[in-house]
């Protein structure tokens, strides 16, 4: 588990009704330095969530300095059930709707997703999240729930977990891996995702993943992935981490997101493919540019003379615009195609077999990448589509390029 600074870690009083999740409580308790946590109740635990949110401008991007990190994170403890009941104050689940979530412009995959946290400690400059953790400890209930799930969406293959968090940062003191690998290796035909920018990846080497565990690292290029990424390891420690899963059989992803554009950022991400394909195979990658925040957010979070001029030059033209809504699409289309379009060529350049997609985008975007995606938006394979597991036509090509598996394990 990350060593990292709290400030204070709280244990609501639900979790003391379940031995399982009262255990991985002070576990994660105790790794962060706080072996008596500080027992609160349901109500105080909804006021400090009240008191965050009402503290918030909103979900978007705020200046490093806003927050003070050396006073370190606010933990919460708590459980997505009260009895049997789950309740809304943990996620569990979302549902992914790919046909709203775009307003019906751009191409994205409907799916369910699990959760088991809120926060991060990754720090991006271009995050919303701030210095908290939500987290539920009772997995063992939601596992225990999840052929229910399944059953209610026969066709979805790929199970995301987690969308809110980067649950390896956690582990192993969390367990959610320890717990959800081996389940997954006993189905037949699903797959889990973990998305991480971690390197923290040692504990998932022993664990019988039959095949059905894939995982999906978010890769920036060098400068951004050390100073914009501020507290997550770097491109090269990633590109380590992967390798390392890659040896132990798992599936390893990648997405490109997002890409921030600044200054040199191509010529790096340059050196970023080499390293990659040096060291691995990934099965698919996926990219996509910043976005999803005003020109304001991302003035607020970084400073905007370091993206190239023309990126730099429709921020500031944005700025102070009335009446404008938080898009997905920050900057014009001609400006995320060339930025899209350098990434995608260099990928098929040095490997020709890998399909490239990209996230979130919209049709026009498609046709226009359309001689390197050779792939249409209607059919097309992805990091966490909910039919993108191994086996897809699309991905079947390239197992030969993917390295033979250890004794023991599958991937």
């Amino acid at each position: 588990m990350y060593r990292f600074p709290v400030e204070h870690v709280y244990l609501v009083d639900t979790v003391s009704s379940d031995p399982r999740a009262h255990r991985r409580a002070l576990r994660l308790a105790g790794a962060l330095g706080v072996p008596s946590p500080e027992a609160i109740t349901l109500e105080r635990s909804l006021e400090l969530r009240h008191n965050r949110q009402a503290s918030r401008p909103g979900t978007y991007p705020r200046r490093t300095g806003e927050f003070d990190y050396s006073r370190g994170w606010t933990v919460v403890l708590d459980t997505y059930c009260e009895g049997e009941r789950f309740v809304d104050r943990v996620p569990r689940a979302t549902y992914r709707d790919g046909r709203r979530q775009m307003g019906g412009e751009g191409v994205c995959r409907s799916a369910l997703e699990f959760h088991g946290a809120f926060g991060c400690y990754h720090r991006c400059a271009y995050c919303f999240v701030d210095p908290y953790f939500l987290i539920a400890c009772d997995l063992e209930t939601l596992a225990e729930r999840m052929p229910e799930y399944m059953a209610r969406y026969p066709t979805q293959k790929l199970w995301k977990f987690d969308a809110l968090t980067d649950t390896i940062v956690l582990e192993p003191e969390y367990g959610a891996s320890e717990l959800l690998v081996p389940l997954f290796a006993g189905l037949e035909d699903r797959h889990l995702l973990l998305y991480t920018k971690s390197d923290n990846v040692d504990h998932l080497l022993p664990l019988d993943h039959g095949g059905h565990t894939i995982i999906n690292w978010s890769l920036s290029p060098r400068t951004q992935s050390r100073e914009i990424e501020i507290n997550a390891p770097d491109t090269y420690q990633r590109i380590a981490a992967m390798k390392k899963c890659q040896d132990a059989g798992y599936t390893v992803r990648v997405r490109v997101s997002p890409v921030v554009p600044l200054q040199g950022w191509r010529e790096e991400f340059v050196e970023m493919a080499d390293a990659l394909f040096s060291a691995v195979q990934p099965d698919v990658i996926t990219i996509d540019v910043v976005g999803w925040c005003l020109p304001e957010a991302l003035d607020a979070a970084m400073d905007i003379s370091r993206l190239e001029p023309e990126f730099a030059a429709e921020v500031r033209a944005g700025l102070g615009v009335s009446n404008r809504k938080a898009e997905k699409y920050l900057f014009s289309h001609e400006l995320r195609a060339s930025a899209l379009r350098h990434v995608a060529a260099t990928l098929k350049k040095r490997s020709p077999e890998t399909p490239v997609a990209v996230c979130n985008e919209t049709r026009a975007m498609w046709a226009a990448l359309g001689d390197i995606l050779q792939m249409h938006p209607s059919n097309y394979v992805c990091c966490c589509g909910p039919d993108c597991v191994p086996g897809h036509e699309m991905l079947r090509k390239q197992g030969a390029n993917l390295p033979s598996s250890p004794s023991g394990s599958s991937g």
